[in-house]
């Protein structure tokens, strides 16, 4: 069962052991009015293709996947909703994280995030605290990320989130307290979407993360009377020099869902998962192998040489007896 809030794993299954012998750590992260489940699931007659779950781990077996949940209702008719920030949001992932992997061996896992929609501004957020946090276990996340794969987030803002905005100051009458916080991170000229931006900018170069941005191909319908954009294409892109752009043949919301393993959509987010976790297996063996030479070069440091010199030579015949079939 995927929890509303919270981590849950999603493979290797709950009732099997946690692994720290894999490659990667995924987690993926639901966006505005979003659903740990539901915002990677296509609905079919009989039941739902969850396809992180059903789908992914035949791509990426050396792997463990999580889906990661927060309050993203900004209000209901008749219901309040939670009044944390984005920021209080991005905290929240990053102690999630660390208690997740809180040995030595874990902490060295590499992670990949993938991301729809507001949930790029999160994590973001979370990796630029992460990057700049000096002390505490948090600062362990940012390193040990190699990517991040965001669908339609709105780096730059979206027109759509000011006309929810206003929707929702019209009806306050009904709802007991909207969370109108989540929204301004959403709009566009927002100081907190600048704020992020300008600093991700620094923490991409840091640590050399890898990104990869999907944009919608379609419009959303609204209210029947009308189609928009939700997240135009130069704002669903961050930027940065050595970002790939790719897009799903789909509007917002369904961008996230897909009918199979053949779906287009799942096959260009798989076929990227795929190749980063090829990636990072050769950067592994790279590092293990430059480990070693490490260790042989400091064997042959001056003060070795020196105590190798005064080594007395060994008498003539020993270890004969190695060699001697009597």
């Amino acid at each position: 069962m995927v929890r509303r809030i919270g981590l849950t794993r999603l493979y290797p299954p709950d009732d099997k052991e946690l692994l720290t012998t894999h490659d990667v750590d995924i987690v993926f992260v639901h966006g505005l009015f979003g659903h740990p489940e539901k915002t990677w699931s296509l609905k079919k007659e009989i039941e739902s293709l969850f396809w992180p779950q059903s789908l992914l781990p035949a791509v990426i077996p050396d792997s463990q996947i999580f889906t990661w949940g927060y309050g993203a209702d900004v209000g209901g008719i008749f219901s309040s909703a939670g009044q944390s920030t984005i920021h209080e949001h991005a905290g929240s992932l990053l102690l999630d994280l660390a208690d997740l992997r809180y040995t030595p061996s874990r902490r060295r896992i590499p992670l990949i995030f993938v991301v729809h929609s507001l949930a790029g501004i999160i994590v973001k957020d979370a990796l630029n605290r992460s990057s700049s946090n000096e002390g505490t276990r948090l600062k362990e996340i940012a390193p040990a990320t190699h990517g991040l794969i965001s669908f339609g987030t709105p780096h730059r803002g979206s027109t759509s989130a000011s006309m929810v905005k206003m929707a929702l100051h019209i009806s306050e009458i009904f709802t007991i307290r909207p969370n109108l916080k989540l929204l301004k991170g959403h709009e566009k000229h927002s100081e907190i979407l600048h704020r992020v931006g300008d600093s991700f900018h620094q923490t991409i170069l840091k640590h050399r993360l890898t990104i990869y941005t999907f944009r919608e191909e379609c419009e959303t319908r609204r209210y029947i009377l009308f189609n928009i954009m939700v997240v135009e294409s130069d704002s669903a892109k961050i930027g940065h020099a050595k970002e790939e752009c790719g897009i799903i043949p789909a509007d917002h919301r369904n961008m996230t869902k897909y009918s199979g393993p053949e779906d287009i959509g799942f096959k260009r987010v798989s076929a990227q998962l795929r190749q980063w976790s090829e990636n990072i297996k050769a950067l592994s063996a790279t590092s293990d192998d430059q480990s070693v030479h490490d260790f042989l070069e400091s064997l042959n440091g001056q003060e070795a040489r020196e105590r190798l010199e005064e080594v007395d030579q060994a008498h003539p015949a020993t270890f004969e007896w190695l060699f001697d079939r009597q």
